[in-house]
C-alpha cells in the first residue's frame, strides 16, 4: 500500500483516539506510526542494507518492534498517564494489517522463525518507486484529504500562525516557495507520464 494511503488510516485512527482521549496531539502521532515502518523500513532495506536483504518490510513491519512500542507506551501510561505511544503503536498495527503482513510470516515473527530472507530487486528500485509513487492520483487525493483534514482539526492554529504571516514580504515568500514546490512536483509527474 501507498505512504499516503497508510496515512490517510493513521489519521482515522487518530481521530478516533483523540475523541476518546480529548487531546488532539494523537492525531499526528496516529499518522506518524501509521507511515513509520515505511519510513524505517523502505531506506533501511533498500539503500542501507541493499547488498544483504534488500527488502522494504523489515524490522517495523514486525511484531517485535510493536511489542516494544505497546510496552514501552504502557509504562509511559502507567507513569505518566499519557497515551502518544499507544497512537503510535496504533497507527504501525494499521500498517502491518493493511500490507498482509500475515502473508509474511518471517518478516513479521522476526526474529523468531529464522533470519530475514534476502531478496533481489533491480539497483534503482527504491527510487522507481518512490517516483511511481508520487505519479499515482490515488496518492494525491490522499495528500490533499489529509491536508484539508488536518486544517480543519486545526483551523484556530492554522488562523493564529497565518495572522502572524500578515507581512507581505514574509506571504510573498511563502507563496513563492509553494509555487516551486508545484513547479517541481509538476515536472517529476510530467517525466513519469508515458
Amino acid at each position: 500500500m501507498y505512504l499516503l494511503a497508510h496515512a490517510m488510516v493513521g489519521l482515522l485512527i487518530g481521530v478516533v483516539l483523540a475523541a476518546i482521549a480529548g487531546d488532539r496531539r494523537v492525531l499526528a502521532l496516529a499518522v506518524l506510526g501509521a507511515v513509520l515502518p515505511d519510513l524505517i523500513d523502505k531506506p533501511l532495506g533498500h539503500i542501507l542494507l541493499a547488498g544483504t536483504l534488500d527488502y522494504g518490510r523489515i524490522y517495523f513491519h514486525g511484531l517485535t518492534v510493536l511489542f516494544l512500542v505497546v510496552i514501552a507506551g504502557l509504562i509511559l501510561y502507567r507513569y505518566r498517564r499519557r497515551i502518544e505511544l499507544f497512537a503510535v503503536a496504533a497507527g504501525m498495527s494499521s500498517h502491518q494489517f493493511l500490507d498482509g503482513m500475515w502473508w509474511h510470516p518471517v518478516e513479521w515473527f522476526w526474529p523468531f522463525l529464522g533470519p530475514l530472507p534476502s531478496h533481489g530487486y533491480p539497483e534503482d528500485y527504491f527510487w522507481e518507486s518512490v517516483l511511481r509513487e508520487l505519479a499515482q492520483p490515488s496518492e494525491w487525493i490522499f495528500f490533499f484529504l489529509i491536508a484539508g483534514l488536518f486544517a480543519y482539526i486545526y483551523r484556530e492554529e492554522l488562523t493564529t500562525a497565518l495572522t502572524r504571516l500578515a507581512d507581505t514580504s514574509l506571504r510573498l515568500a511563502l507563496v513563492a516557495a509553494l509555487g516551486l514546490a508545484v513547479l517541481a512536483t509538476l515536472a517529476v509527474g510530467w517525466r513519469l507520464l508515458p
